[in-house]
């Protein structure tokens, strides 16, 4: 699994690093919201997030925002890590988001193979 950071937070990204390490995640970590390449998940620091956040959708099969507010309805978010956050409780929002890619990968595969089977 592969997680793409958009932040410019020192501590923050230590904290991806440190937890991305233990969950086997690789971590690219970058200060710009130009992306152009697939990530199972992107996590947007709440600086990043403006009109490119729909954009940057595409680029994933989930989609995170690290914010210490509600988001408007117009961003399509999949998850909220709220801002500030302790390293055990990224944890538990990245395996929560990994097990949610793994289920849906799955299902797209069994829908895949029953479609070819007909």
């Amino acid at each position: 699994m592969n997680l793409l950071l958009i932040c410019e937070t020192a501590i923050i990204e230590q904290i991806f690093s440190l937890v991305c390490k233990k969950l086997n995640i690789d971590l690219t970590i970058t200060q710009s919201n130009d992306v152009n390449e697939k990530f199972d998940l992107i996590v947007i620091d709440q600086n990043f997030i403006d009109d490119k956040f729909n954009i940057i959708k595409q680029f994933s099969q989930r989609l995170g925002a690290i914010s210490s507010e509600e988001l408007p309805f117009d961003k399509s978010r999949d998850f909220i890590i709220p801002r500030p956050f302790l390293p055990t409780k990224l944890q538990e929002i990245l395996n929560e988001q990994f097990e949610i890619i793994l289920k849906e990968n799955i299902t797209s595969k069994n829908e895949l193979s029953n479609s070819s089977s007909t």
